[in-house]
């Protein structure tokens, strides 16, 4: 029996975690309080791990799809062979271009799958690389790229020093935090009230977040409005910190041109906050010693997301509170993954732009909102091979029929996946990765945002299921019998082709040997390397908080300065400031997403120790409710311009009027039976997938602010769309059954 420490690849909070082990099977998973982050912190969903390794749904040998729609197990070299000459044959017939790979959250978290699917992106040379971030972070990677010189340049909160902190369509307390790894968020927020500062949520729903602090009503998706109008304030009253701007910023006199017609009374009427308040607000900012605007999910799935993203990174520029303490700043990972995907051309912004619905290009990828007109759109790169891996797409996706309609159109179409979700029922091969805990790995995404840097790299701690693979060993073999590489490299489609095919952690490795922090090779005693992290049981910390103080040597634009003035920005202020009334008369009220505590996107809702008595639940203001008949426990059908639900209703003044809220992602249909048991609706039938709809600088898909109307069921007669209805899928043999 063994204790190994090692880390939750849940969500991004990345909180560490101890495993007992025995013989090779998992016992117990509890928190580790020795981690230098989360210090003995860790929610239900990472302690529960271990039953998404064992659930008897989980596919456990690679599955082909029979032509009844059932699905019967294979071995992998009958798979990855019929694989191999199926996409030979499509690429035969159009070329490499017409192949796509496409990469959901849980990536993030699985290093080897995350950079082996660019590879083999890169090496298709495709315009078909799809991920999760032009769900809800797309708009990051343009700021980042626009402002600082490169897309993962993404400012965090430095909570421990702050004394204002604003937030904006985030909760932190039930989300642990989004682009910041920080651990113990709800006690770090505390903290900045316990020194006698404000922390201010700006939300439409008075969140757990929210409850704890100030709170701040506000319509959905009419962040932008607040932002500009704070701007405006700050300017025009020449609150800002003129020495900072002075040496470190250019575009000033941009930004005065930017806001000039914006107009507080009407940022009043369409936030629903008073003006008085915006103004209060962007003085109060403004004055404070350390400051930051915080923002996340609800201000990333708007129609001005990229917008919005800019305007929270403006005000804290504007007030002198970037790369400063208490402010917002930079993290120090111990993998430069800026100088690893700009050496190997990754990073860029509207480079190409899609074929079908001409939207740029972001770190080589194209919105996922698009893809259902790519798959179905003649001509050539019309997308006809499809590869996925660890991704829900006929739930996760803006207008899910649509996605699912598409889907089973695909000439081939490969999924990597533990379960047999509804976008699996689609797919020809249904192939199993190992879990985390079955391989090894480091947490890719979560140390890009370390509160308190550190490294870690854990070894295989848990015996997978013998018919599961490595995620990148998968890709490989696929990549292998199309002749490819799956690598951007110079000189890699030639290593290939003499039969060199390396492991991805060897090129990883020698970056971190050749950063700050690495061994370099044995010169630097006290430096990290893989083999070292792997012999050392935990997380090695590297300093005792994030740096600041480093621009603009960290910047990498070519005046080294933060760069404000950029077309892109003034043509969606343009945009914004002519958008007519979201609502109408049909569908007066405007919706948006819920996080709960037990749920992390769709994929942990087959857990019942995790999903429990949850339902979908829309959550609906005592005034409306009253206006329509609705009573909390009633079913209600929620109906968009796009389609149409049914969730249980309860009425609450937490939401304030005119808005309701739902939690995303109910409403299976596949072959996973806990999941499909919670019932309600799917979010993303009410969502639009409309390029015009969509923001148009990232391709971030909108969520919120969407105008519905909700009625009680018993009012209503038309049909539920069957794309919401329940569908079983039949596995012939399948082991786990």
């Amino acid at each position: 029996m063994g204790d190994h420490k090692f880390w939750c690849g849940v969500c991004e909070a990345s909180c560490g975690l101890e495993a007992t082990v025995e013989h090779g099977k998992l016992l117990e998973i509890r928190p580790d309080p020795t981690h230098p982050n989360s210090t003995g912190f860790a929610c239900v969903k990472g302690i529960r791990w271990g039953d998404v390794l064992t659930d008897p749904d989980r596919v456990v040998e690679p599955l082909q799809r029979q032509s009844d729609g059932s699905f019967v197990p294979v071995s992998w070299e009958t798979a990855l062979d019929d694989i191999g000459r199926r996409l030979r044959e499509v690429i035969r017939r159009h070329d490499r271009t017409s192949v796509g790979v496409a990469i959901g959250n849980p990536s993030g978290w699985n290093y080897g799958a995350f950079l082996v699917a660019f590879g083999m992106a890169a090496a298709l040379r495709t315009k078909h690389f799809y991920t999760a971030g032009s769900v809800d972070i797309n708009n990051y990677w343009v700021v980042g790229h626009t402002l600082y010189g490169h897309n993962l340049m993404t400012p965090f909160p430095d909570f421990d020093r702050q004394e204002f902190t604003l937030i904006l369509g985030a909760n932190p307390v039930v989300s642990h935090g989004s682009m910041m790894t920080v651990g113990r968020v709800r006690e770090r927020l505390l903290g900045v009230t316990k020194r006698g500062g404000r922390v201010v949520v700006v939300d439409p729903r008075r969140t757990e977040t929210a409850k704890l602090f100030e709170h701040v009503p506000i319509r959905p998706d009419t962040d932008a409005w607040l932002l500009a109008g704070m701007l405006r304030v700050i300017l025009d009253e020449d609150r800002v910190d003129s020495g900072y701007l002075a040496s470190l910023v250019n575009g000033v006199d941009f930004l005065r041109t930017l806001v000039a017609d914006i107009d507080l009374d009407r940022a009043a009427a369409e936030t629903g906050i008073v003006r008085e308040t915006i103004e209060t607000l962007a003085r109060d900012f403004a004055a404070a010693g350390r400051a930051c605007v915080y923002g996340r999910c609800g201000t990333s799935t708007g129609g001005f997301s990229t917008l919005t993203k800019y305007l929270i990174d403006v005000l804290n520029i504007v007030t002198g509170n970037l790369d400063r303490p208490g402010g917002t700043t930079f993290s120090r990972p111990m993998l430069d993954a800026e100088l690893f995907t700009r050496l190997f051309k990754i990073d860029g912004y509207d480079r190409w732009r899609t074929r079908v619905d001409n939207f740029p290009e972001v770190l080589g990828t194209s919105p996922l909102a698009t893809m259902p007109r790519e798959i179905t759109t003649p001509g050539p790169g019309q997308l006809r091979a499809l590869v996925t891996v660890a991704t829900n797409l006929a739930t996760t996706s803006p207008n899910s029929p649509e996605m699912e309609r598409a889907l089973a159109d695909l000439d081939l179409f490969v999924s990597l996946d533990p379960y047999l979700t509804e976008t699996n029922r689609h797919a020809h091969y249904v192939l199993p990765p190992k879990l985390l805990l079955e391989r090894e790995g480091f947490p890719l995404f979560g140390q890009l945002h370390y509160g308190v840097p550190n490294a870690q790299w854990t070894d295989e701690l848990v015996t997978p299921p013998p018919g599961a693979r490595d995620d990148w060993w998968i890709l490989d073999q696929i990549c292998k019998r199309i002749g490819l590489l799956p690598s951007p490299a110079p000189g890699a489609q030639l290593m290939g082709k003499l039969g060199l095919r390396l492991p991805p952690w060897v090129g990883v490795d020698v970056f971190m040997r050749l950063g700050p922090d690495g061994d370099l090779f044995g010169l630097r005693r006290r430096g990290i390397s893989r083999k070292k992290l792997l012999r050392h049981n935990g997380a090695i910390q590297l300093a005792d908080s994030a740096p600041t103080g480093m621009l603009p040597k960290r910047l990498r634009t070519r005046s080294k300065r933060i760069e404000l003035a950029h077309d892109v920005y003034a043509r969606e202020m343009q945009r914004l400031i002519a958008r007519t009334a979201i609502v109408d008369e049909e569908h007066p009220l405007l919706l948006f997403t819920i996080r709960e505590n037990r749920s992390q996107n769709s994929w942990l809702h087959n857990v019942p120790a995790l999903l429990g008595d949850r339902v979908c639940v829309l959550r609906i203001h005592p005034d409306d409710a009253a206006a329509r008949g609705i009573s909390t426990g009633a079913e209600v059908a929620i109906s968009s311009r796009w389609g149409r639900i049914t969730a249980t209703a309860a009425v609450t003044d937490e939401v304030m009027p005119g808005t309701v809220g739902l939690p995303p992602h109910f409403g299976h249909h596949g072959g996973w039976r806990t999941a499909n048991g919670a019932g309600g609706g799917r979010y993303n039938d009410l969502v639009p997938n409309d390029p015009e709809l969509m923001d148009v600088a990232s391709g971030n898909a909108r969520f919120n602010g969407i105008a519905v109307q909700a009625t009680p069921v018993t009012l209503v007669t038309e049909p539920q769309p069957q794309a919401s209805a329940e569908v079983g899928v039949q596995v012939a043999g399948s082991a786990g059954r």
